[in-house]
């Protein structure tokens, strides 16, 4: 194929569910979209939450390989025994479907192994020797994306060094009626039964049980330090998993989705969930960074990334306390990134400025910053929260029917109930003062610090 040149608005590079989503959403929104990637290959499986599939289903996107939502088992520290639920998820089967559904919105899928990505030229450049020119590139590889910059990755940081060997193994007694996971001294295991009598058991431990061996010795060290009771598998996935914040700031000719901004923990089960939610702000970001508010652009980035590295390093920190072994594996990761909360308990509701998305742009606004929302809410069944406060002047809040009466009389009755509900699930209290503060305390939101 010979080289293609000046053909997009957009390219992305990278074909897993942060790329392949975005690719969908902005080919939708009107964008010539180029997506570059390998097709999926070997088996994979994970398990994806009842959210993550509402938010798939919700922008019309395909469900391949996703089963139906099973209870899973939990054998961590003193819980034993059922906790929430999970689809169990092809991987192949989901990624082939994402990449058909951007085909099928009109993106210009290339099956090529990325070469290179080259921001200051507006191209990406494949292993066939195909270039990919575009108005604004999109990185998207994972994990595998190259360190950004040292100007723009002044504050990554990197977890302890974490190994996932995963694959087919023979049954086990126990475990093949549900997914399951379990702590154990040398680190954890998740296994999901799959058809045909088949047990998917991914088994996660520390660099250094590798040791000094190479290759297959070394994976074979590693699975057996975690567990010893099953072989490991004929052909093993084997992957590098430690958290990481790879691109805490924007680059505005090369925004970052998914793993290749913010890697987690796989233990938070945020994974997928961050994949995804990070493709839905591809659109929004598009159109500030061609329109040339990329001041807009860059705070909204910000404010995503470093939050959502910050809260679920944090809380796959404490889901490693809660396992209480004090072996190296787990002291090391019971330590890290600090010794902050994960979720602040002592915010007074205060007013600050963030940058948000409204109507599909992101523009500047008032939010409700609380406990809950630690984030900031701009609106709530479609209205804006702060003016709505504002009209209040203080009082105490009332009853919903009297809050539609007298503070939202123009909205329907049901729009109504669900902000007056909203209200409540924010920590306030009908017939008590709303103790908020009017003055907006942030008035630098570029000074905006999640991990403070």
């Amino acid at each position: 194929m010979a080289p293609q040149t000046g053909t997009f608005d957009i390219a992305i590079a990278g074909g897993g569910p942060a790329g392949s989503v975005a690719a969908v959403l902005l080919a939708r929104a009107g964008f010539r979209v180029a997506l570059a990637t390998l097709p999926p290959r070997g088996p994979r499986f994970e398990g994806l939450s009842a959210r993550v599939a509402a938010i798939l289903a919700r922008h019309r996107l395909p469900l391949a390989g996703i089963g139906p939502a099973a209870q899973r088992h939990v054998s961590w520290g003193a819980f034993q025994g059922g906790q929430n639920s999970e689809h169990p998820a092809d991987r192949s089967r989901f990624d082939a479907g994402l990449l058909a559904a951007a085909q099928a919105e009109g993106a210009t899928v290339v099956f090529q192994a990325v070469a290179g990505v080259h921001p200051d030229k507006g191209e990406i450049r494949l292993a066939n020797g195909q270039r990919l020119a575009a108005r604004l590139l999109f990185e998207a590889r994972g994990r595998r994306a190259p360190r950004q910059s040292t100007e723009l990755n002044r504050a990554e940081l990197i977890g302890p060094d974490t190994i996932s060997v995963a694959g087919f193994v023979p049954p086990r007694a126990g475990s093949m009626d549900s997914p399951r996971i379990e702590a154990l001294p040398g680190g954890w295991i998740w296994s999901v039964p799959m058809d045909g009598g088949r047990l998917w058991l991914q088994a996660v431990g520390g660099a250094a049980s590798l040791g000094r061996t190479r290759g297959k010795s070394a994976v074979a060290a590693l699975w057996n330090t975690v567990q010893r009771d099953t072989p490991l598998p004929r052909r093993p996935a084997v992957h590098a998993i430690a958290p990481r914040l790879a691109a805490p700031d924007l680059d505005p000719r090369c925004p970052r989705l998914g793993d290749a901004a913010v890697a987690l923990d796989p233990l938070s089960g945020h994974g997928m969930f961050w994949a995804v939610s990070s493709a839905l702000m591809a659109v929004p970001i598009a159109r500030a960074l061609l329109a040339g508010e990329a001041a807009l652009a860059r705070d909204f980035y910000r404010n995503r990334v470093a939050e959502t590295f910050w809260r679920q390093a944090r809380v796959g920190r404490d889901f490693y306390r809660e396992a209480q072994f004090q072996t190296p594996f787990w002291q090391q990761r019971a330590a890290w990134p600090d010794d902050a909360p994960a979720h602040d308990t002592d915010i007074r509701p205060h007013v600050g400025t963030r940058v948000v998305v409204q109507d599909g742009q992101l523009a500047r606004r008032e939010v409700l910053i609380t406990r809950e929302a630690p984030g900031g809410a701009a609106f709530a069944a479609g209205q804006e929260i702060v003016p709505l406060l504002r009209r209040l002047n203080g009082r105490p809040l009332p009853d919903a029917a009297r809050f539609h009466r007298s503070v939202l009389p123009e909205a329907p009755p049901r729009a109504a109930r669900a902000i007056h509900q909203w209200l409540l699930s924010q920590g306030f209290t009908e017939g008590a003062q709303i103790p908020w503060d009017t003055a907006n305390r942030e008035t630098d939101p570029c000074n905006y610090d999640p991990a403070a």
